[in-house]
């Protein structure tokens, strides 16, 4: 969960003796709703100077001019105390140098968070360049108005970090399919069980800085994997112990998938509205040629990653149960969200469609634009019947490179039969 967004200006003070003194100065420090551990004077607890001034370093690593323009992100651990920290660092023209770092417990998947860090960072850019001017002109009630937005833009982001912290069903199989280490894992685990280690090795090729067990999570969470222990066989002839530790089993396997809204389809067959017809033979038109066996990883990314995105999510859950002219659309969005991009994006994945349709507006025959959800998105729970003939070779095969023992093979063969009858909601 995310603790506190904090600003900062970095400024060299002189002091009487003529030595100079960096400081941090906070320009708006704002922490997660109800957070009483922590104030604007007394945030010591969650950051410390030896941390910032360790983050401004990374940041400021081969930035040797201070009079041209420069930006860029970074995330790590603190030194100093039991967080992670996602931070922007902007140097403007004149050489003013601004950080904002955002704070998080260190099992938060910071990476999920990306792009409302950076949308915020675009519009601090804005901010940074107004405060500048009004800093230099000594206008002291700019410089108040510049704050006030200032802090409202970091609540509006803690607020959009939190409401995508807070992950249905639904958007746990996004996680699974909008990450490239994830799928990496799905694959593996397709093949075998294997050892919690032995996939942490295999998923450190991509990426060395992953944590196996943030990833492993939603896997965990929907029941897809399940975990058990293995103390190991010795070897009578070398006395080394193989298939010691923690070995994953992947019971029930998914595919992210597009499906028809059976109760909108209703919906509007009950309403006896002109739309329905319109509305099936544009259903039939898609559905027709899709297969959701068939459809291509990379597309499968675009959904999973339209399901994380707390303003397209919100209208897309809106959508399974309405339709609505394209005037009247509700305000769902965010503000800081361009309603037709968003929808021009929905449209060109086909997730939702306009039909448009000829209606008596005060009294004149006119074409209206409705929009209507095209395709929803479900996950499709199988069974992992196919993993049968992969656990035998991976027990009978001398030549297997990573080859498992008869109570692995077996602990397989039973976590499979007995999770057969489990179902998963969504």
């Amino acid at each position: 969960m995310i603790q506190g967004i904090l600003t900062f200006q970095f400024v060299l003070n002189t002091t009487d003796s003529g030595e100079i003194s960096p400081e941090f100065r906070p320009i708006q420090i704002i922490f997660k709703e109800g957070e009483e551990r922590f104030t604007k004077d007394n945030f010591a607890d969650l950051i410390i100077d030896n941390d910032l001034f360790a983050t401004f370093y990374q940041h400021t690593t081969g930035v040797y001019k201070l009079d041209s323009g420069v930006s860029n992100f970074y995330t790590g651990r603190l030194k100093e105390t039991p967080y992670q920290a996602f931070s922007y660092f902007r140097q403007e023209n004149d050489g003013s140098q601004f950080m904002t770092i955002a704070i998080f417990e260190l099992d938060d998947e910071i990476e999920l968070f990306e792009d409302i860090f950076k949308d915020l960072a675009s519009r601090l850019d804005v901010i940074f360049q107004t405060l500048i001017r009004a800093q230099n002109a000594k206008q002291i009630s700019q410089i108040s108005n510049v704050n006030i937005r200032l802090a409202n833009e970091l609540k509006f982001t803690i607020f959009q970090i939190e409401r995508l912290s807070r992950l249905d069903k639904l958007q746990k199989v996004a996680l699974i399919y909008n990450s490239p280490e994830r799928l990496k894992m799905l694959e593996i685990l397709r093949e075998r069980p294997i050892l919690k280690e032995e996939l942490k090795s295999a998923i450190e090729k991509i990426k060395p800085t992953i944590n196996i067990d943030i990833l492993l999570r939603p896997f965990l969470e929907l029941n897809l994997v399940r975990r058990d222990w293995s103390k190991g066989e010795k070897d009578k002839k070398t006395g080394i112990i193989t298939n010691q530790g923690e070995f994953l089993f992947l019971v029930k396997d998914l595919v992210l998938a597009r499906t028809p809204s059976a109760y909108l389809f209703n919906h509007l067959k009950e309403s006896k509205s002109e739309l329905f017809e319109l509305y099936r033979e544009k259903l039939n038109e898609f559905f027709l040629k899709y297969d959701p066996l068939k459809e291509p990883i990379e597309e499968t990314r675009k959904l999973a990653s339209i399901l994380l995105n707390p303003d397209i999510y919100d209208f897309f859950a809106l959508l399974r149960s309405n339709y609505y002219p394209l005037d009247k659309i509700p305000k769902v969005f965010s503000d800081f969200a361009v309603t037709d991009i968003l929808l021009d994006n929905l449209k060109k994945l086909k997730i939702i469609t306009e039909i448009p349709l000829k209606e008596k507006i005060e009294g004149e025959e006119q074409e209206r634009k409705w929009i209507a959800l095209l395709t929803d998105i479900e996950p499709l729970v199988i069974f992992p019947e196919y993993i049968l003939p992969y656990i035998r070779k991976a027990f009978k095969d001398p030549e297997e490179k990573l080859p498992i023992s008869y109570d692995i093979a077996k602990k397989a063969y039973d976590l499979l039969e007995t999770t057969y009858p489990e179902k998963i909601e969504f």
